[in-house]
């Protein structure tokens, strides 16, 4: 199968390396490089000859609007297009595109070493056979496709964005470091990475986009960006792909929380 992989790292180098692993033959474009005249020309190129498209750019809604338009409207007719459903639902997405009942819902978080879950979530416009062959796809990287409801954000990433949030709220109201804050989160409540590191991982833009996208949505202020992730963002200490973030990356974050 020919899928046609496009957004922010580290979502789509490393579902790449896992769509590769299953013989699959994958185009990458990373969102970045499209900036390129020249890059987005091969980009739609080979959004022509796809069988999927996969989609994750989620540090604004705007971006990502800009993202599954341009994709979408390069598909032949038959092409699924699965949105990473972080910085807004399947069912807005599909509503910013010319065909929605192709857009197709699934939730990815990082650390993603291994095809583990996958949260799959079509639009209220998905096509039931568009829905079908999108979890097979997912199925055939190797994933356990766990069907929820679509909203913004899912489920995982819901719940581990507001932790990152809280965690950084604490971090600016107390006299804890970083270190503390992600000694307490992964050794005393045995979470696979401290919330900072974690959200190094992830991307702090991600982080603030899908914070900003559950605060839109449902309105709550616990998923109010915290200043301090708003300004880290602003300062383009984005985490491990811009090399600072909570921890700089020019050397090694401490073992406790890498």
């Amino acid at each position: 199968m020919r899928v046609l992989i496009v957004g922010e790292v580290p979502f789509v180098d490393t579902l790449a390396g896992l769509c590769r692993a299953r013989q699959h033959k994958v185009d990458l474009f990373i969102a970045d490089e499209l900036e390129d005249q020249a890059v987005l020309d091969r980009m739609v190129r080979a959004a022509t000859r796809c069988q999927i498209a996969v989609e994750s750019l989620n540090e604004s809604t705007e971006s990502k609007e800009w993202l599954v338009t341009g994709i979408e409207a390069n598909l032949s007719a038959e092409t699924p297009l699965l949105v990473n459903a972080l910085a807004a639902s399947a069912t807005e997405c599909a509503g910013w595109v010319e065909k929605p009942s192709r857009v197709v819902g699934y939730g990815l978080l990082p650390p993603i070493t291994l095809a583990g879950l996958v949260e799959f979530a079509p639009a209220l416009q998905s096509d039931f056979e568009m829905v079908a062959r999108a979890r097979r796809f997912l199925e055939s990287v190797g994933f356990e496709v766990v069907r929820v409801p679509d909203a913004p954000a899912l489920v995982r990433p819901r719940v581990v964005c507001t932790l990152i949030n809280e965690a950084v709220r604490t971090l600016s109201a107390t006299g804890v470091t970083v270190e503390e804050i992600d000694a307490a989160a992964q050794g005393g409540l045995h979470y696979p990475l401290g919330l900072l590191s974690w959200a190094d991982v992830i991307g702090l833009d991600v982080v603030v986009g899908t914070l900003e996208a559950l605060w839109r949505y449902w309105g709550a202020e616990r998923y109010r960006p915290a200043p301090l992730l708003r300004q880290k963002v602003f300062a383009g200490h984005l985490g491990k792909k811009s090399g600072r973030g909570f921890y700089s990356y020019e050397t090694p974050a401490p073992d406790a929380v890498s």
